[in-house]
């Protein structure tokens, strides 16, 4: 009976050890597993949005005269400098240095203006050859520069622009004085900002 129970003993010993190192074998094969899989995984979440940002082309901003979507703004209702399509309206009062208050818009002419004319739906080919684009009604303010130019349309006259001082410019958009500028409600010009201050502007003419 002894030797019976010696030999069982001995045989749930090995039995026993033979568990314990296949536990101890599938837990390394785990942990190193494991170590692999994250080391791996997080190279590529890191890599990726390197490389995506580095060749992943800057975001360009496109003319305000060539799109009908908004344009881009520096900060609040400043714009980049640049030149863009606008109806002046008035001056803001108290400002220093003096602010002329514009609306923007979108100005197209030939095969441009139809395309632009049938995707919202309206008559085509355009009269005149010329479409506006104006649907937001947001005013916008931009400094003058101490020199800014003007050339404008002198009422009663051709299509030629003349220029104008800024004097004279000042007493009409402020309408201080009578003048022969022409009425602000269908005028539209085209102004420049340059530093983020206006040395330009200058009426287009519409037939």
């Amino acid at each position: 009976m002894s030797e019976g129970r010696h030999a069982s003993t001995a045989e749930r010993r090995r039995r026993n050890a033979i568990v314990v190192a296949a536990i101890v074998v599938g837990l390394l094969v785990f942990v190193v597993g494991y170590v692999l899989g994250a080391g791996g995984g997080g190279t590529e979440a890191s890599g990726s949005p390197s490389a995506s940002a580095a060749t992943s082309p800057p975001t360009q901003s496109r003319s305000h005269a060539a799109s009908p979507s908004s344009p881009p703004e520096a900060s609040g209702d400043e714009l980049p400098d640049g030149t863009y399509f606008v109806r002046l309206t008035d001056l803001k009062s108290g400002a220093d240095p003096l602010q002329i208050r514009y609306d923007l818009a979108y100005f197209y002419t030939g095969d441009e203006a139809n395309q632009v004319a049938a995707s919202r739906g309206d008559e085509t080919p355009v009269p005149d050859d010329v479409y506006i684009v104006n649907d937001n009604p947001k005013l916008r303010l931009a400094p003058l520069a101490e020199e800014f130019t003007v050339r404008y349309i002198p009422e009663g006259t051709d299509s030629v622009t003349v220029p104008s001082s800024q004097d004279r410019f000042l007493v009409w958009l402020g309408e201080t004085e009578q003048t022969d500028f022409p009425p602000k409600s269908y005028t539209y010009w085209w102004i420049t900002i340059d530093g983020g201050e206006v040395t330009k502007i200058e009426q287009q003419y519409l037939p």
